[in-house]
């Protein structure tokens, strides 16, 4: 399976089959919902990753997974996969504190690790505190006997490849334990500058020659670039940025990143 992956907006009006055609090189995909989106999971080439995206309603979890992963048969519908709470640190985020989100990790999502489910850690910003509260939340819920399957990891910055994205993911990767792999489950090359954005060459370059890069690295498991939606919805990240335009057409950067590997 391809490592690249898709960040969809839940209420996208665009559908994912854009990605989906005969060799495409985008093989799943993730909406910040456990709530699968329409036209990918069972039976399609996109295979939908879940995500618990904080507390409110995780005893739901379980239900959507059974959605999701109807066949018990990994060979049918792939491993059942779920990505944990997204960037708990961040109060304008899921805002969680280390005690709260291991408690319910280990209330909900630890039992679904026990019966096969592979669960990916919270996904941490690049900001300094990242780094720090997964820490804890992993010395937390190991004390209790439970654990993550892989690392998720987001990053956003300028263009400048090695001093920034591969710094940061060796190093957060040194700093949490390289016994798991890691998924990239949120990166994108921005100034946060939507009237002056970087220009549009060189986040098409960061975006294929960081994508190449990360091929190379066999302990990144999947990455997903931000994102597969118009410029009106990716906002202060950039319009360059967006994989699809504003009519909902693929943009050359999309066409790239759905089809070519250099």
């Amino acid at each position: 399976m391809s490592k690249r992956g898709l960040t969809f907006p839940v209420s996208s009006p665009d559908p994912p089959f854009l990605f989906s055609k005969p060799g495409s090189l985008v093989s799943w995909l993730y909406n910040w919902s456990p709530r699968l989106t329409p036209g990918t999971g069972p039976g399609c080439s996109l295979h939908f990753v879940p995500m618990q995206w904080n507390h409110v309603y995780i005893d739901e979890l379980p239900g959507h997974l059974n959605a999701c992963y109807p066949d018990p048969d990994p060979e049918c519908n792939g491993q059942p996969t779920i990505l944990g709470f997204n960037e708990p640190e961040l109060p304008d985020q899921s805002n969680m504190d280390v005690a709260l989100a291991a408690a319910e990790w280990l209330r909900v999502i630890e039992p679904l690790r026990r019966q096969g489910v592979r669960a990916g850690s919270p996904g941490i910003s690049s900001a300094p505190q990242g780094v720090t509260w997964l820490r804890e939340f992993m010395e937390a819920i190991r004390s209790q006997g439970s654990d993550v399957d892989f690392y998720c990891l987001h990053w956003y910055g300028g263009a400048n490849l090695g001093g920034f994205l591969w710094y940061y993911i060796w190093s957060t990767h040194h700093q949490l334990g390289p016994d798991k792999p890691v998924w990239i489950t949120e990166f994108a090359c921005t100034n946060w500058n939507q009237e002056d954005p970087i220009p549009k060459e060189e986040v098409e370059n960061f975006c294929r020659e960081s994508c190449k890069y990360l091929d190379t690295l066999d302990w990144v498991e999947r990455y997903a670039w931000f994102g597969a939606m118009r410029p009106e919805t990716i906002g202060n990240v950039g319009r360059w940025a967006a994989f699809l335009g504003d009519e909902g057409e693929l943009t050359e950067l999309g066409a790239w990143y759905r089809d070519c590997a250099e």
